[in-house]
């Protein structure tokens, strides 16, 4: 019996680009550990975003933007310290942080596209 299902989109893609975007996002959640593992993760964002298809555009995309984000997201907090407010903020960015990489890498597992990738928040 043949099977006349449509592919589902891991078929259409290059393995190797899904499997960079994975171990992207586990170099993120590593980050907690070492915070010099965004770099390196930005950096193969960036080398092989123009090599992936379809919905990994999307997941590099938001890769991509969740580094320059944060960078932003984590200045600001770190800098709001003199004035003590930063101790309420930096947890918050580092929840953020470990929110966005989850939700990506969600729906990286699920083959899904990243429904808002230019979204500051989630």
């Amino acid at each position: 019996m043949e099977n006349n299902l449509p592919s589902s989109n891991s078929d259409q893609e290059d393995p190797a680009t899904r499997k960079i975007a994975y171990l992207i996002y586990v170099l993120y959640l590593c980050s907690v550990l070492l915070p010099i593992l965004p770099i390196v993760g930005v950096i193969f964002g960036y080398i092989f975003e123009n090599d992936a298809k379809a919905y990994l555009k999307s997941h590099y995309h938001y890769i991509i933007r969740s580094f320059w984000i944060g960078i932003l997201y984590f200045l600001l907090a770190t800098t709001s310290l003199i004035i003590v407010i930063g101790i309420v903020l930096v947890p918050l960015c580092l929840i953020w942080w470990l929110i966005r990489t989850a939700k990506g890498l969600k729906s990286l597992m699920r083959n899904e596209p990243i429904v808002r990738p230019e979204t500051w928040l989630f």
